[in-house]
C-alpha cells in the first residue's frame, strides 16, 4: 500500500489543471474539493482511497495521488459550509 501524505488544506492540481482542496476524510482518505465550492458544499468531488486511487461517486478514475501536484497554496478555511 502506497504512502499517502498530503497537507490539509493543501491546494493540489491534477494534470488538466484543475485544482482541489484537499481534506483528511479519515485515516487513510482524503476529499478533494474544488475552490470555487469550497465554502458552499458539503460533499466533496473526489475522494482519495487508502491504495492511492482518485474516485468519483465511488469509481476509480483514470488518476491516483501521484497525479496531484502541490501548489504551494493553502486555503485558509479549515471546513467546507455544512460539514461539522
Amino acid at each position: 500500500m502506497p504512502k499517502i501524505k498530503l497537507r490539509e488544506c493543501g491546494i493540489y492540481a491534477l494534470p488538466d489543471r484543475r485544482e482541489f482542496i484537499v481534506r483528511r476524510s479519515g485515516r487513510d482518505m482524503y476529499s478533494l474539493y474544488p475552490p470555487q465550492t469550497w465554502m458552499g458544499s458539503e460533499f466533496a468531488e473526489y475522494r482519495l482511497n487508502a491504495e492511492g486511487r482518485i474516485l468519483s461517486k465511488g469509481l476509480p478514475t483514470r488518476w491516483r495521488f501521484t497525479d496531484l501536484t502541490d501548489t504551494g497554496r493553502t486555503t485558509e478555511s479549515l471546513q467546507p459550509a455544512g460539514s461539522n
